[in-house]
């Protein structure tokens, strides 16, 4: 065996059921073998070429932060909080004028604290791929997803051709490209991202997502996350299309669509690729701040991934997010950071701390699914990946609430495992 851990407690990544007295077998990436109540106390010499050895420690999947916007690590407590949404955007504009080794050294840093925080997959938003490098190197694995926008659907076409560009770049020659979505073996993909309705048009959306379908990628975007957002896509009118206009950005037309961009999105521009069979969980939708009309029927009908981002969710002072109507539609739940630009860290922990405030009635296990295997939905992690994250337990803690307690005593992490590989270890 390649790695022997020895914990008191281990969460089963395909269970979620709490086990107590574990000694865990990892094999090529793999858990190979689980022993449950065994003689633990006997020491692990001879099980493995390398050993963890806990006293009292949890053992759970890995952290997955199913959105985030590495790129904008640099803006890091640099906007007010305040803002109006189209001010915020008119921000994180302006702040993307920055040097490129600005940009490059705030990623490299926001990769180190996705790792020391026990994060093992990301979906990360990026405009040119350059959090495909830095992430590929501390094996986190995931999907980087390349985004596109414009609003005029005669320039789709165009958009598409600079996202295959960078894609060639990072994955390679054509034929490989063309071929399953993976890059040649690696954990870390490439996936795709038209930005939002308000700034994308349903040819865009459709060419990206047909693509990635076909080419067997995550798709993300964001949708449904402001009020003025749901204005704009029904009568092209608001905020959003004041932000234009200063802008002088055309419109090329847009007079809205006279419907929510959620039931447009899947009811429209995605239906001939979507199944009713089975879970869309690789199209991962974020925010959902604001379902209307029949978005919570067709959320329950295509059941893709919805990712719930708290602390950005406060930084906005949105509307309670509506995560019981969601979680009822079967769809699956995740969680993210999103970006520095509008969060303190990129830490699950402070996420999961933060979602529980807001959902206090929520119990903690359901959360925890939220960060760590809802998010291997999402990317096909497979259960028996030996993700993991070991957790200090806090003395005195009771199984039957020893998730709240790891979140109320802010316990440490002691290792952090990729694919069987120690990646992270405290000392």
């Amino acid at each position: 065996m390649d790695l022997a851990i020895r914990c008191s407690h281990y969460i089963d990544p395909v269970t979620f059921e709490l086990q107590r007295d574990v000694i865990l077998l990892i094999e090529k990436g793999r858990i190979a073998e689980t022993i449950i109540g065994g003689e633990v106390s006997g020491g692990l010499t001879g099980l493995a070429k390398e050993t963890l050895n806990y006293e009292a420690a949890l053992l759970a999947p890995g952290f997955v932060n199913a959105h985030c916007h590495l790129d904008l690590s640099h803006l890091a407590r640099q906007l007010p909080t305040g803002l109006s949404f189209t001010e915020w955007i008119d921000c994180i504009i302006e702040g993307r004028k920055v040097p490129a080794q600005q940009v490059s050294a705030a990623i490299e840093a926001a990769c180190d604290e996705l790792l020391a925080s026990g994060t093992t997959s990301v979906i990360d938003v990026s405009v040119d791929g350059a959090s495909y490098t830095p992430l590929q190197r501390r094996g986190i694995s995931g999907a980087v997803c390349l985004e596109a926008l414009g609003i005029d659907g005669s320039k789709a076409d165009a958009a598409m051709e600079r996202v295959d560009a960078v894609v060639r770049q990072i994955e390679g020659e054509a034929e490989k490209f063309y071929a399953t979505g993976a890059t040649h073996g690696s954990p870390l993909r490439i996936g795709f991202s038209p930005h939002a309705p308000y700034s994308t048009s349903g040819e865009l959306y459709q060419h990206m997502f047909g693509r990635a379908v076909g080419e067997g990628r995550v798709l993300t975007t964001h949708v449904a996350e402001t009020l003025d957002e749901q204005q704009f896509f029904r009568i092209a009118q608001g905020p959003i299309r004041d932000f234009y206009e200063r802008r002088k950005i055309a419109l090329a037309g847009f007079t809205g669509y006279d419907q929510s961009p959620i039931t447009e999105i899947l009811w429209e521009w995605f239906a001939p690729w979507l199944s009713v069979e089975q879970a869309n969980s690789r199209l991962v939708l974020v925010h959902c701040n604001y379902p209307q009309g029949p978005d919570l029927d067709h959320l329950a009908r295509f059941k893709p991934s919805i990712v719930y981002c708290p602390r950005s969710h406060a930084y906005f002072g949105h509307e309670e997010y509506p995560l019981a109507d969601l979680l009822k539609t079967g769809a699956n739940l995740c969680l993210g950071t999103d970006s520095l630009a509008s969060n303190d860290s990129l830490s699950m922990l402070d996420e999961l701390r933060a979602a529980r405030e807001a959902h206090p009635a929520l119990d903690a296990a359901t959360l925890f699914k939220m960060a760590t295997i809802n998010g291997r939905k999402a990317l096909d992690i497979a259960p028996d990946t030996a993700d993991l994250v070991a957790l200090g337990i806090p003395q005195g803690a009771q199984d039957a609430t020893l998730l709240n307690s790891i979140l109320n005593a802010r316990a440490p992490i002691y290792a952090v495992i990729q694919r069987g590989r120690i990646a992270a270890r405290a000392v």
